[in-house]
């Protein structure tokens, strides 16, 4: 029995495969692994993450489908206008791939409503409510008689309360339905994400005969009944060019939105729509490499669709995906920079209580700061945050300087993983998007003195060489820029939070107006990527000593730089075992470092054979000579050795194990 729950309200999602039952068990299974891929693929693809827990992304599995409740802050209009063309791409993946029998062809249904939990399981009207629309005629007769891989249904409540005043969540896709399931009875709205209804065929009015009209007509020879004559056959629209927009996750929300009105908005002179943009989310160093290996196919599963439009939060991400592309060769991409479509300079938010009176403070104080930890891989937003920490850090003396590692190491022990607000003490580096926001009032953004760096947020074009050019969708592309960029664009992005591309930050109350002085950066912004990453690696070390007082005051200093390090002693008997005693007692994921006072003559000992990195440390001249136990690791295992003399011996350890590539 599982803990009780108070009643909550939440969005829900309820799936059932199509002839799931008539299948074998092998292929049962098959199918059902098909199914929580596609689903948790698609929402990592929509931003919401999938945690089996009942704040989260709570599930339960139903056999031949499931039930998902959203978690609380999900937009609506991200779960009716994203996550079902996402899902129905995932299982096209899946169906392309699968043996004809595996196919999955899934039925949908979104409701909203009360759902507590009695520890037992789920309950609530929206749920039983969602289960029933799963089992409607048709809905069930939708996914039979039309193709696809997805047919979705909401309920009218949902469908008056979300979806059919949202632009993003495209109403006139939906077409009205009588359910009469049991207890329900009604009307519901059905969608095909994947298999939109064919778009309405334009007519043309008949001719209004007068009878003073039709005596001179009778009067004339005609070579056919012209009174008889049908009007023209209406022209069907045709289909709309896709664009597909890869976005950074600060701004994916509004791009959403921008994109559905433009895909609204953009028609020929006959009404008809030109073109569908499809908007998607990726971590900023995915999206780099992605990008560096040309898109290939394998990366449609986890990256989603090719883009044509890529918009990252700074321009530092366009060089590296350029760098990317040179050094694999790939001459047939072309990255385009069509200019800056919004701004949000870096800030750093701390609480009101801590905050300056002008509003400022030097980098160089920055290590007087808590700092909320930074993923540089996650955004362009921290990547510039880590670029800043590094340089903060560095100073003058570069990535080279052989103190960088255990100094970047320090940095990043300084951070911490909890929540920002309500820890009056956490301060976070961040764009004055994220900082600087009206509903945030747990943080005031603070500008460096000195200049900050510019999230300067690029309209990126991402073009084919080896293809031939697709008129309709360079024009598309061209008219959608100019719809970022048109009033309307420029509005909705301060709105949002951002600064128009001319610098104007809209009305804010916390953000301070007027351009900021910028820096250039002094590290090079892929190199700090890594080497911030690599700062942050949680790796654990082993520290094998040799007991001797030297060793032992050595150990302690590098175990700073590792909180939890396991430890171990040895003695010179015992000195030819100790990788094979650490690796049994710790794993051959921990890199060892093995410190030793005298130069100890190599002893036979067991070889480990799995990988395991051995760093020998020896504080005597000629410890690591070939015939001593530290020479004998060194050549045994990958790694290394020093003596001391000439070197710093915390530093060395720490530009081997968090120094980076």
């Amino acid at each position: 029995m599982g803990t009780p729950r108070p009643a909550v309200h939440r969005t829900m999602l309820a799936v059932d495969v199509s002839g799931f039952g008539a299948r074998g068990r092998t292929v049962q299974e098959a199918v059902r692994r098909g199914l929580y891929d596609a689903l948790i693929r698609a929402f990592a693809e929509c931003g919401i993450p999938w945690t089996d827990d009942w704040d989260g992304t709570y599930h339960e599995d139903r056999g031949d489908g499931l039930f998902v409740l959203i978690p609380h802050g999900v937009p609506n209009g991200r779960v009716v206008g994203s996550l079902p063309h996402v899902l129905a791409g995932q299982l096209r993946r899946h169906n392309k791939a699968a043996a004809p029998d595996a196919v999955i062809r899934l039925r949908a249904a979104i409701t909203s409503g009360e759902v507590s939990n009695d520890g037992n399981g789920v309950m609530g009207d929206g749920l039983v409510l969602a289960f029933r629309l799963l089992e409607s005629t048709a809905l069930r007769e939708e996914l039979r008689r039309r193709p696809g891989e997805l047919a979705l249904i909401v309920s009218d409540r949902f469908y008056q309360d979300v979806v059919r005043d949202d632009p993003v969540c495209d109403p006139d896709s939906y077409r009205e339905v009588a359910v009469d399931v049991k207890e329900v009875h009604g009307k519901a709205w059905i969608s095909r994400p994947d298999h939109p209804k064919p778009q309405p065929r334009r007519s043309f009015p008949r001719p209004r005969w007068s009878v003073v009209a039709l005596v001179p007509l009778l009067a004339v020879p005609l070579s056919c009944d012209a009174l008889a004559a049908r009007a023209p056959e209406p022209v069907p629209c045709p289909e709309p060019v896709q664009v597909n927009v890869l976005s950074s996750a600060e701004k994916a929300d509004v791009v959403r939105g921008l994109a559905a009105d433009f895909g609204d908005a953009y028609r020929d002179d006959t009404g008809c729509k030109r073109a569908k943009v499809h908007v998607t989310s990726r971590a900023s160093a995915a999206s780099v490499e992605a990008i560096g290996r040309g898109w290939p196919d394998h990366d449609l599963a986890t990256n989603g669709p090719e883009p044509h439009v890529w918009l990252p939060d700074v321009r530092w991400e366009l060089d590296e995906a350029a760098r990317v592309l040179r050094d694999n060769g790939r001459k047939d991409v072309e990255l385009a920079d069509r200019g800056t479509v919004a701004r949000s300079p870096l800030v750093l938010g701390v609480a009101p209580s801590r905050a300056s009176a002008d509003g400022s403070f030097r980098w160089r104080d920055l290590a007087a700061f808590r700092l909320a930890a930074v993923d540089p891989a996650a955004s362009g937003a921290a990547l510039a945050a880590a670029v800043a920490v590094v340089g903060a850090e560095l100073g003058e003396v570069g990535l080279d300087d052989p103190t960088a590692a255990r100094r970047l190491r320090e940095a990043a022990l300084r951070t911490t993983a909890g929540p920002v607000c309500p820890d009056t003490a956490v301060a976070v580096l961040a764009s004055e998007k994220a900082v600087g926001r009206d509903d945030l009032p747990c943080l005031t953004p603070l500008y460096p003195q000195e200049g900050t760096f510019d999230l300067d947020h690029p309209f990126v074009e991402v073009r084919r060489g080896n293809r031939p050019p697709n008129e309709r969708r360079e024009a598309a592309v061209t008219a959608f820029l100019g719809h970022l960029l048109g009033d309307g664009g420029q509005g909705a992005f301060r709105r949002a939070g951002f600064r128009d591309a001319a610098w104007s930050p809209g009305v804010h109350q916390r953000v301070r107006l007027g351009k900021p002085p910028l820096l250039v950066p002094e590290v090079n912004p892929a190199a700090a990527r890594a080497a911030w990453r690599a700062a942050s690696d949680a790796v654990g070390v082993v520290l094998a000593v040799d007991g001797s007082g030297p060793a032992l005051a050595l150990a302690d200093r590098i175990a700073s730089l590792s909180p939890g390090a396991a430890r171990l002693e040895f003695t010179p008997e015992t000195a030819g075992d100790v990788v094979a005693t650490a690796v049994a007692r710790h794993g051959s994921e921990r890199p060892i470092v093995v410190i030793t006072s005298a130069t100890t003559p190599a002893r036979p000992g067991p070889v480990v054979d799995r990988p395991v990195d051995v760093y020998g440390v020896g504080l005597a001249a000629g410890a690591c000579g070939a015939t001593t136990q530290l020479g004998a690791f060194d050549a045994a295992y990958p790694g290394d050795c020093v003596e001391s003399g000439g070197v710093d011996l915390v530093d060395w350890v720490a530009d081997k194990l968090w120094g980076g590539p």
